[in-house]
């Protein structure tokens, strides 16, 4: 019997994104954790590595409220291969590996073969998704369970079906929601529109894939609530200011901030382009079954996604938005390959979005506008400028201890770099602070602490590169 690949040509197609992200993984595989990536990942797996899975739940302190499938997974990587930075890196290529087989996949469904790999391109140019797909993220795990459950509403494969949805719960709240979105998209192309009856039938059907994952999620909220008395969040928590409702002004500031990380790290051109074409044509458009699946998928994602993101106080980072950024992508590259006529003006337009994306990773804000510095690659600069002022301040005795410093870099050192040293730079006090590492990475300094670090202490020390800065102050003997 001979065996034979049905899809070669795709296979080859996409080797050279297999390597890319092999190589970018090498590339960062010395990397600290970073961000949220501290809490969601490091901590979390710190906790069951130490404990050896004893207990599923996680301390107060660390504990986001959601199922930690992701810190899980990382602990049990940790014990077969070792809790090193380079390890943790590398357990993410399958989810990256397995992101451009799924992105692949659906782009086939919807884009003709000779433009499908130019589409991929844009989707994995995202400079948000690439900066996440340098850090141990599990928004990457999320992206790639969303697509395969995609997939599998589109192919009617239910069995493949419940273990993506599965996967999404087992993520995060957000996983949650696009298991939503993937619901209603779900109902929306595959209920046949007859009568009541059969229509209830229907759904009923289709919703039984979803079973297993609502029924991890049940069984678990008991759990939790049965040992600690609350879910999802509660007053003591370190994100309860995170998880208060908006008032009016702030749901308009909201608003405005969804228009600013829309269109953030280059994605104005996206966003313009496919925009303006949807707009033009939009009666051909509507009347094209493909265009409005994708367009249906975008729509839900991005209800599902910007509830929560426009109605709570501080829940409104890039990554949120992740899955209907891609989506986008995806819908801006069938517009343009779909309802452009000329072969020239399709190309000009990928090359131009495709700059402008790649533009993004460029980006840096002045310092006095927050970043989202893991949301694009300009965060690679930071990582290397860090190492040196460690280095500087161990040969010439200064404590991290003594020095004062903010988000993210106020972690103990072992969940940073993965080693076995409990110290960590002391939370900023201008008042008492010794020393201060002052950074544009850290958004956390406010403009009242920059003026008294300029007042009443000395730098000593910086490094910087493309953008990004590092300074070490000394405080002034006499103030």
């Amino acid at each position: 019997m001979k065996f034979q690949f049905k899809n070669i040509g795709s296979i080859k197609n996409l080797l050279p994104f297999y390597v890319f992200f092999t190589l970018l993984t090498f590339f960062v595989s010395n990397n600290i954790f970073f961000w949220d990536t501290v809490q969601l990942a490091s901590k979390q797996a710190h906790y069951f590595y130490e404990n050896n899975f004893s207990d599923f739940l996680l301390p107060e302190i660390i504990d986001s409220g959601h199922i930690p499938g992701f810190g899980i997974y990382i602990a049990f990587i940790w014990k077969i291969f070792g809790k090193t930075l380079f390890v943790s890196h590398f357990a993410m290529l399958p989810f990256l590996f397995g992101i451009v087989f799924q992105a692949h996949k659906l782009i086939k469904n919807y884009i003709d073969e000779k433009y499908q790999i130019y589409v991929l391109i844009l989707l994995l140019a995202d400079p948000t998704f690439l900066g996440q797909a340098t850090l141990v993220s599990p928004d990457i795990v999320l992206m790639f369970m969303l697509l395969g459950a995609i997939n599998s509403v589109i192919s009617n494969k239910n069995s493949l079906k419940s273990i993506f949805i599965s996967g999404l719960f087992l993520v995060s709240m957000r996983g949650m929601m696009t298991a939503l979105a993937v619901l209603l998209f779900d109902l929306a192309i595959n209920i046949r529109k007859e009568n009541f009856k059969n229509i209830a039938i229907q759904i009923i059907k289709k919703s039984v894939a979803y079973i297993p994952a609502l029924l991890i999620f049940i069984f678990y909220a008991i759990y939790h609530f049965q040992k600690k008395n609350w879910f999802a969040f509660h007053e003591n928590s370190p994100w309860s200011e995170n998880f208060k409702h908006a008032d009016f002004q702030g749901f308009i500031k909201n608003i405005a901030i969804l228009i600013w990380r829309i269109i953030d790290f280059g994605r104005i051109i996206l966003w313009t382009f496919g925009t303006f074409i949807f707009i033009k044509y939009f009666n051909k458009i509507i009347k094209n079954q493909k265009s409005k699946e994708i367009f249906l998928l975008f729509i839900f994602t991005f209800i599902t996604l910007t509830y929560s993101f426009l109605t709570y106080n501080s829940l409104n980072g890039h990554r949120y938005i992740l899955p209907f950024l891609l989506i986008f992508s995806l819908f801006a590259g069938f517009l343009i390959f779909n309802f452009i006529n000329k072969e020239k003006i399709k190309f000009l337009l990928f090359a131009i979005i495709l700059t402008g994306l790649l533009s993004g990773n460029l980006w840096i804000y002045p310092k006095k506008i927050s970043q989202g510095w893991d949301s694009s690659l300009a965060q690679l600069n930071y990582f290397k400028l860090r190492k040196n002022m460690i280095g500087y301040m161990q040969k010439e005795n200064i404590k991290i201890t003594e020095t004062g410093c903010t988000f993210p870099n106020i972690a103990q050192t072992k969940y940073l770099e993965l080693n076995e040293d409990t110290t960590a730079f002391a939370n900023l006090n201008t008042e008492e602070n010794k020393y201060i590492l002052y950074s544009n990475i850290y958004n956390d300094f406010s403009k009242e602490n920059i003026i008294k670090i300029r007042e009443n202490y000395t730098k000593i020390k910086s490094y910087k590169s493309n953008g990004v800065f590092l300074e070490l102050y000394k405080k002034q003997k006499n103030e």
